[in-house]
């Protein structure tokens, strides 16, 4: 959904991967530079246990990884290999955020179920995309909503727990019915093509 919003904001990227690219940073440092953000977090959450500092970790982390691509494209260095580095991270920093979640107090098997149907979203779109279908905006919970969904979570839970933990149950349902768009999405075109 806000892949249809990011040609309005591009130009607002591109200026800081210019300003990024003056001080000789590849888009595959970037890249790692985020995965290195959601580790520290990781670990200053379970000394603290403080959703603030998740909910940091996220919008830094996140705002690093649309820079790389950014970059990537400003310096003509958009490359399979990189692409394939900024998904596995993308993959990774997940996961990481997940076990930050169980940290600060969240149900651990409501996390995982958001977990797994995360990563089944990403899943959905690199299977149909590796079989020739368009995936790009197919579905309401792409990575940006999930990270947005989580960051409100985690604004709610400094307020009130049990209602941060309706709002990530309603964050897995809405990642559950994204997984489902994906699947008869995929259904359909591969269907029409044979």
């Amino acid at each position: 959904m806000l892949n249809k919003l990011r040609s309005s904001i591009e130009g607002f990227f591109s200026y800081i991967a210019g300003f990024i690219s003056r001080a000789g940073v590849t888009p595959n440092q970037l890249t790692s530079t985020s995965l290195i953000v959601a580790i520290v977090g990781y670990l200053l959450v379970v000394v603290y246990k403080n959703p603030l500092i998740l909910v940091a970790t996220i919008l830094v982390s996140g705002f690093i990884d649309v820079v790389d691509g950014a970059l990537a494209r400003l310096k003509s260095m958009a490359t399979k290999r990189g692409a394939f580095l900024d998904s596995t991270i993308d993959r990774l920093c997940e996961v990481i955020y997940s076990l930050s979640l169980i940290e600060i107090g969240f149900e651990p098997r409501l996390v995982l179920a958001y977990t797994g149907l995360s990563l089944m979203v990403s899943y959905g779109r690199a299977r149909g995309e590796s079989l020739g279908v368009s995936m790009s905006g197919v579905g309401l919970m792409e990575r940006a909503e999930r990270l947005i969904g989580l960051v409100i979570t985690l604004v709610v839970f400094i307020f009130n727990n049990t209602s941060a933990q309706i709002a990530l149950l309603v964050l897995t349902t809405l990642t559950g019915i994204t997984v489902l768009e994906r699947f008869m999405h995929a259904w359909r075109v591969l269907g029409s093509n044979s």
